[in-house]
């Protein structure tokens, strides 16, 4: 069961839908929060080359920059912590903390069983860098807990308790992903669709679908059906994936992260493309 998770906030759009997500997931599974407000302080003092000269002046800027960035994220804190009190959140820390955040996250989450990211987060730093996917798909790559990634558009409060789609084709990621999710109690009280995608045989691709419904429901998932699709029956595998959400009107897809491509390992290798066009949140794991 989920006991206590880690939301990043930095005052961009995606980062307050994670804070609503992380208050009304905390709420209904009775869990712990911790908010960070993240300040990319390792991004603002990059070195760069500069004029001669040039070094008072940027340290002048870069002091303005890290105050400026440190109001909103005590803002943002002071907002967010209003809203987990009027919820009726009774275990919350929100702080604010300056650095990398790639690694302030990576260190800290060891501790939490979700981390709650805003899928288009910058952290101030400028966007030809750290534009979505980079940031992202390196917090995925690297984050020892499950990420849930919450897209701008996200306007409710808590897991949206409607579809969910699970994208399972028996290799290591998918399987720990669905694994997790359901350990979590996230699966519990909405209808849920395993999708399995196997080209060679529509046989092994129902097989799995259904093994994939069998392990849900041993963890108390009460609506589980199984699709599978071979033969050739659907596009390219984010396709497969996206299509189908639409089809069942999936509020969240859980799939797992970055396997290797090959035939037991085809969700792992379209990851980024459904990163890129996802429009619900997804629960993801490497």
């Amino acid at each position: 069961m989920l006991r206590s998770l880690l939301v990043a906030l930095d005052g961009s759009d995606s980062s307050i839908s994670a804070g609503r997500m992380a208050i009304g997931l905390a709420k209904r599974l009775n869990a712990d929060i911790e908010a960070l407000g993240i300040v990319n302080s390792a991004w603002i003092n990059r070195p760069e080359p500069l004029p001669v000269g040039g070094a008072a002046l940027r340290a002048e800027s870069n002091a303005r920059r890290l105050d400026e960035a440190g109001k909103r994220v005590r803002s943002v804190l002071n907002t967010f912590r209003g809203q987990a009190e009027r919820a009726g959140i009774t275990s919350l820390k929100a702080r604010a903390v300056e650095g990398d955040p790639l690694a302030l996250l990576q260190d800290e989450v060891a501790v939490h069983d979700v981390l709650v990211l805003g899928r288009n987060s910058l952290f101030d730093a400028e966007a030809d860098m750290y534009l979505f996917p980079v940031a992202v798909e390196r917090m995925i790559r690297q984050s020892p807990r499950p990420i849930l990634l919450v897209p701008d558009s996200e306007t409710g409060e808590g897991l949206p308790l409607g579809p969910v789609l699970v994208a399972f084709d028996g290799s290591t990621a998918s399987s720990r992903s669905l694994h997790l999710f359901a350990l979590l109690g996230m699966a519990n009280d909405q209808p849920i669709h395993v999708l399995s995608l196997d080209n060679d045989s529509e046989e092994n691709a129902n097989r799995l679908a259904q093994q994939g419904c069998m392990l849900l429901k041993k963890h108390g998932a009460q609506h589980c059906t199984p699709i599978g699709l071979g033969n050739h029956q659907a596009g390219t595998a984010s396709e497969t994936i996206l299509g189908t959400a639409r089809t069942v009107g999936a509020r969240l897809i859980v799939m797992g992260a970055y396997g290797h491509s090959g035939i037991r390992e085809i969700f792992g290798s379209c990851t980024r493309d459904v990163l890129k066009a996802c429009p619900v949140s997804l629960f993801l794991h490497h």
